[in-house]
């Protein structure tokens, strides 16, 4: 039975994927460079210094990487205090019938933690559901508590540990192939929730494909 489920920030609770792109053409902007969106699906579900690596090389960008990436960090912040900020749909849906089942929910992001949890707050705060995220979920992991980011299983491992619930009892979803990969890594039952960016890739690992979390709801019996 399942006992918690699991959820990746970016592109399945919070579209933030247009806001991360803005971000990273800002910051290229500023070298001289124009970013196509072409390049985000390739981008999305990856630890941004591993995506701000591949634009140093491409771009021949001058400078230290760890340098670039807090200049894109700081953008990014930036934005996403501004810039319109959605739920994807089925989202409240889902999380209300876990909290009335008595499930355990996290977050397990591979984004730093004022990146997930600057967003969180917001909607939080603008749906009137809850005062903050913190206050909501059973834990918020990020990519600042593990040594290894998504494909790597340990964010997930890590998520279950601190929840005291198995991993094969764990239920996540995903919108992007390395999130799925590590979910599926680590044991946990996982499901693709594609989005504009990702609907076009493949989910080796997923069980299924949903539209919207909403969909999910008459999995939490199985």
């Amino acid at each position: 039975m399942i006992g918690a489920l699991l959820f990746d920030m970016d592109g399945l609770i919070v579209d933030t994927e247009p806001i991360q792109f803005l971000a990273f053409r800002e910051f290229l902007r500023e070298h001289g460079h124009e970013l196509p969106e072409s390049v985000m699906s390739g981008f999305v579900g990856y630890h941004e210094m591993d995506n701000m690596r591949d634009l140093k090389e491409k771009y021949r960008l001058p400078g230290d990487l760890e340098q670039l990436v807090a200049r894109r960090r700081e953008l990014y912040v930036e934005l996403i205090e501004t810039e319109p900020l959605s739920v994807f749909p089925g989202f409240w849906e889902l999380t209300g019938e876990a909290k009335r089942r008595g499930l355990k929910q996290a977050v397990v992001s591979s984004s730093t933690r004022p990146q997930v949890e600057i967003p969180l707050r917001r909607v939080f705060r603008e749906s009137g559901v809850a005062p903050d995220a913190k206050q909501y979920f059973d834990d918020i992991i990020t990519g600042d508590d593990v040594a290894a980011s998504k494909p790597d299983p340990e964010p997930y491992r890590l998520a279950a540990q601190r929840l005291g619930v198995p991993t094969d009892r764990c239920l996540a979803f995903e919108d992007t192939p390395p999130g799925v990969a590590s979910a599926a890594a680590a044991g946990v039952i996982v499901y693709a929730v594609p989005n504009s960016y990702t609907r076009h890739l493949e989910f080796p690992g997923a069980r299924g494909a949903l539209t919207t979390l909403r969909d999910a709801i008459p999995l939490l019996d199985s």
